[in-house]
């Protein structure tokens, strides 16, 4: 019975991803200004959590929903799709990457006034400036 139930829950979870990503591009075609980044931020998000994916097809869509969100001067989504990539590069292990994207999303965080965002990057900087200096 659970599996049942995990495997219909994975395929509604899938259906509400399809619709919300959907919705965020017909948003976008209306307001480019103030959904394009997200548009891109949740296709990115969405092929990392597929598994399908490759760094040379999601990292594109990190650096347009990034420079979208900067253009609008949505700082604190600019941080957020910082972080995200970053994140992601660190799991396929593109370090130098995830350094630049995660200094990005610091940088972001700190203009945007949110300590506790900074303190979370910095979490996940330390290890990676360890390694790199060693």
């Amino acid at each position: 019975m659970s599996l049942i139930r995990k495997k219909s829950e994975v395929r509604m979870n899938k259906e509400v991803v399809r619709v919300a990503i959907a919705a965020m591009k017909d948003a976008a075609d209306n307001s480019d200004w103030n959904f394009s980044n997200k548009f891109r931020l949740l296709q990115a998000e969405h092929l990392t959590l597929n598994n399908r994916h490759c760094p040379a097809t999601v990292l594109p869509l990190y650096d347009e929903s990034i420079e979208s969100a900067r253009k609008s001067g949505f700082i604190h989504e600019q941080g957020l799709a910082c972080e995200k990539a970053g994140l992601y590069c660190k799991d396929v292990l593109k370090m130098e990457k995830a350094l630049e994207y995660l200094n990005q999303a610091r940088e972001c965080y700190e203009k945007w006034g949110s300590d506790v965002k900074v303190a979370f990057i910095q979490k996940e900087l330390d290890p990676l400036m360890e390694k790199n200096c060693n």
